[in-house]
């Protein structure tokens, strides 16, 4: 690692903050409240987590920041900050140790066993297993059109195994390693609705999509202006939406180049065209062998020789042999790679002799496009009837994955009549051999296969003439459904940002299953199944209108599905409808659930969906939300189900918490906390721990708060869980201001505003109330414009920046000239106490408090008391003093942040 990126993350710490200062400038001003940084780097390596180990490989590699940035698609700030962090566990110091060290570890699995299955980085570009001949002119001519100031959108076509897809691989790989530019690739070919177009690019992308927001504008949202070359691969089946699309695209995002592969141009005004022609061949027999062996269409030929016949090489005995194998095959290389798997049966003489047999009746007239197609389907009737009958069986069976498989996927769908289950990898093998079946370069534990999209096409066609296509299609539902059930099982619990990733592999067969279903009568129980299994995962990566197409679909043929599946429909529409923001649906459809639950004597199913509902209505009414909590937690425990126990445990904790009761609230969340530990969910974890930092903290504790959030944020941190991460980032804030560092509380809020705004989320009501009463409590302390100056910084930070903050509040500080002042206090007073400070200040007597808000009397009395000592008031004059206090720090009703009802937040299993 160079200097540069070593030192980025702490460079300018000694600066004032100014108002035109840049976020690390502020971040200076903001450490001086505390003490300077002095991080050690450890003696001995710590475990690495999931995407550090992804990160220390790529650096093993020789691959930059930069690189590694654009192969993981994620931010190169980001890629930076994960880089030092595999230093600091390697404990090392320079690129070439760190290196070293991971191969020394043998990090040849990016992720632990245990931890479930592993892919490759969303959008990262394929890796071929087989080297690029040829196309020199054409790579030289597409790399600079995306430097040029021409069409920002160019489609590479041509006929059915010209080569197009490799050469757009080819150009977005030394595109990433020549500039700056960001690629991302997006294979549309088990795309097959339209309206899912969007959305598999998002996912390509990483683009969270915001509720109510569009997937084209949140990936120009994402996107920008950075130079950024998008690749969309087979768009022919759906050319005139991938048009449209790219120009939307294109229209909001000035550094954007769109490179489609496609049989047909994309119709869109102003867009580009290059028609890639076969490879050359040979001109004429009677040339030197040397010159035989130069062209490229044979230079291909005799490297995929070579790869089944090792000795294989072009000699004057062959030469013209390969020249005419080359030639009758118009240089297309698929038919030219299918052809040299056979040298190891043939001689070159043999294949020619054979393929002119075999392509003999297609000599004549008519479009050299149409030729083409013929020569190529001629030769797949060749290399297919050359095949044994289980591989024959094999590869018409392989046309029901869409976009690849794993070997076990086959095992489980493909078996039947003269095929038995031992009888897959032998055949599979035979079939890569022919070059029929593509091996994808392994990211992780398993190796993937997958057809070229013009192969699939051809094995479909003799699946339908075998007639096996309505069997397979089902086994082929059957497995993936097991697949997704699988993975709902694991995604309450550790393992799940592996199986996420893992379901994303798989995302063009979850499609083609649930899109079975909605065509056979008989498969609508199966896709219904896999809609719901998968709602999680819709909401984990913001694709809400996807998941809601799909439930929505189902829902309307829900009277031939059991109903059992009907409730678990509705459960998981609101679900996926509360974080699209779609609040009223979603309460609806819980009801509904609730009701049919009942209906079938479920009682830990109806549980369930009171914990929805109370989560729902925690924001308006805590009070109903308490009464929903309980009633859904006595029933949980009754049936003895200890997730929905702690998640209801939970939902009570924090609707006691609004009502002011402390304690009861601090009681719920350990509870909540031993089953969450128990059960081994770090997304869970690092959720309590926030609760009860945030207990200590309104206690006064400021020690045990710092405890506890800091293994929230290093939980949330290590599992990926951005959404933890935003909530402990929120309360860390309110720790800092407590402890005197309005500044960094200020950047702190900016950074978890930031990623609310990023994944377009809201924080729950608890929490919403929190960071309001903190962002008051910070501007009384520096001012306004210093408060949204350090707020606007704050959104900027890289992670390493603010771990640096948090790093410097984990510690006790002395205290500020203020930190004694009833603005710490403040900050202690819990979310009721403010509540009633808020109406004090508005002028309502205890009566009218009590009326309003739905408590006695007496109860008004006691948090009145509470809130006094808390900030220090007292004597006959102490309710005007109280008032005073709340318009001094930003809680009177003219700076009205808490009595608002807040919308309902999106909810986190």
């Amino acid at each position: 690692m160079d200097s540069q990126e070593e030192n980025e993350g702490t460079g300018g710490l000694g600066q004032e903050c100014t108002s035109n200062a840049g976020p690390r400038r502020i971040l200076l001003s903001t450490v001086e409240e505390m003490s300077q940084v002095n991080a050690q780097i450890p003696a001995a390596p710590q475990p690495l987590t999931a995407r550090e180990t992804e990160v220390a490989l790529l650096l093993a590699e020789g691959l930059g920041s930069a690189e590694i940035a654009t192969r993981l698609s994620i931010a190169p700030s980001s890629a930076k900050w994960y880089l030092r962090q595999v230093f600091l566990k390697l404990g090392v110091h320079t690129r070439a140790d760190a290196a070293l060290r991971a191969r020394q570890l043998a990090l040849s699995v990016p992720v632990n066993a245990a931890a479930g299955p592993e892919v490759r980085p969303l959008g990262a570009i394929p890796r071929p297993v087989t080297s690029f001949i040829g196309r020199e002119r054409e790579t030289a001519a597409l790399l600079s059109w995306l430097d040029s100031g021409t069409s920002g959108l160019l489609t590479i076509t041509g006929a059915a195994g010209s080569g197009k897809t490799r050469l757009a691989l080819t150009v977005a790989a030394r595109a990433g390693q020549a500039s700056q530019r960001q690629v991302y690739w997006t294979d549309l070919t088990a795309t097959a609705n339209p309206q899912l177009i969007g959305s598999t690019i998002a996912s390509s992308l990483g683009v969270f999509i915001k509720p109510g927001q569009g997937e084209i504008p949140a990936i120009a949202e994402h996107l920008g202006d950075t130079p950024a070359l998008l690749v969309l691969d087979n768009c022919e089946h759906l050319a005139r939406d991938c048009a449209k699309a790219s120009m939307e695209l294109l229209a909001g995002c000035a550094g954007l180049r769109i490179l489609a592969t496609s049989r047909v141009p994309l119709p869109a005004e102003a867009s580009g065209t290059w028609l890639l022609d076969p490879l050359p061949v040979p001109a004429a027999e009677d040339v030197p062998a040397e010159e035989i062996a130069a062209s490229e269409s044979v230079r291909l030929f005799t490297e995929r020789a070579s790869m089944v016949l090792p000795e294989f090489a072009v000699t004057r005995q062959n030469a013209v042999s390969v020249a005419r194998v080359c030639r009758r095959l118009d240089g297309l290389p698929l038919a030219i790679e299918l052809a040299a798997s056979r040298v190891r049966i043939l001689t070159t003489a043999q294949l020619a002799e054979r393929l002119e047999g075999a392509l003999g009746l297609l000599a004549g007239g008519g479009p050299v496009g149409a030729q083409r197609h013929a020569t190529l389907r001629a030769a797949l009737d060749w290399s297919h009837g050359l095949l044994p009958p289980p591989e024959q069986a094999l590869f018409r069976r392989l046309s029901v994955f869409a976009g690849g498989w794993a070997l076990e996927d086959a095992e489980t769908v493909c078996p039947g009549g003269i095929l038995e289950p031992a009888d897959i990898l032998p055949a599979l093998s035979g079939l890569v051999d022919q070059s029929l079946v593509v091996v994808e370069r392994p990211s992780g534990g398993t190796r993937r296969f997958r057809l070229l999209e013009v192969v699939r096409q051809y094995a479909d066609e003799q699946l339908r003439a075998a007639e096996e296509r309505s069997l397979l299609r089902s086994s082929h539902a059957a497995r993936f459904a097991a697949l997704a059930m699988e993975a709902r099982g694991e995604l309450n619990g550790p393992k799940q940002p592996a199986w996420t990733r893992r379901l994303e592999q798989d995302r063009g067969n979850l499609r083609a299953a649930m899109a079975w279903g909605l065509d056979e009568p008989d498969g609508l129980e199966t896709g219904a199944e896999i809609a719901g299994a998968l709602s999680q995962v819709w909401q984990l990566r913001g694709e809400f209108a996807e998941g809601l197409l799909w439930h929505r679909r189902y829902l309307a043929s829900s009277h031939a599905i059991p109903r059992r599946l009907q409730a678990d429909l509705h459960e998981s529409t609101g679900f996926l409808a509360v974080h699209a923001g779609l609040g009223a649906e979603a309460r609806s459809h819980w009801e509904e659930a609730a009701a049919i639950f009942a209906e079938l004597q479920d009682p830990a199913a109806v549980g369930r969906q009171l914990h929805f509902l109370a989560h729902a209505t925690m924001g308006t009414d805590a009070l109903g939300a308490a009464a929903l909590a309980a009633r859904g937690l006595a029933l949980e425990e009754e049936a003895g189900d200890q997730w929905w126990t702690s998640a209801c445990l939970f939902a009570l904790g924090d609707a006691s918490f609004l009502q002011g009761d402390v304690d009861k609230a601090a009681e719920c969340y350990g509870k909540s906390q031993v089953l969450a530990r128990r059960l081994g969910h770090a997304f869970a974890i690092a959720r309590r721990c926030v609760r009860l930092g945030q207990v200590a903290r309104t206690r006064g504790n400021l020690e045990g708060a710092r405890h506890h959030l800091g293994e929230s944020l290093r939980v949330a941190r290590d599992g990926n869980d951005d959404w933890g991460v935003t909530m402990a980032l929120a309360a860390w804030a309110s720790v800092a201001v407590s402890g005197g560092s309005p500044r960094a509380s200020a950047m702190l809020l900016g950074a978890a505003q930031g990623r609310l705004d990023q994944y377009g989320a809201v924080l729950w009501a608890l929490d919403r109330s929190e960071f309001d009463r903190t962002a008051a409590a910070a501007t009384a302390l520096v001012g306004e414009d210093a408060f949204r100056e350090c707020l606007a910084a704050g959104r900027a930070l890289t992670p390493e920046e603010i771990d640096a903050l948090v790093k410097e509040l984990r510690e006790p500080q002395p205290p500020a000239s203020d930190a004694g002042s009833p603005v710490s206090a403040a900050m202690r007073l819990t979310p009721r106490e403010a509540q009633v400070l808020h109406l004090i200040a508005g002028g309502e007597s205890n009566q009218s408090i009590a009326a309003g808000l739905g408590l006695s009397v007496r109860t008004v009395e006691r948090h009145i008391s509470n809130l006094y000592l808390k900030i220090g008031v007292d004597g006959p004059a102490a309710r005007t003093a109280a008032a005073n206090y709340a318009f001094r720090h930003g809680l009177g009703p003219e700076q009205d942040t808490l009595a608002v009802p807040h919308k309902n937040p999106p909810l986190r299993r």
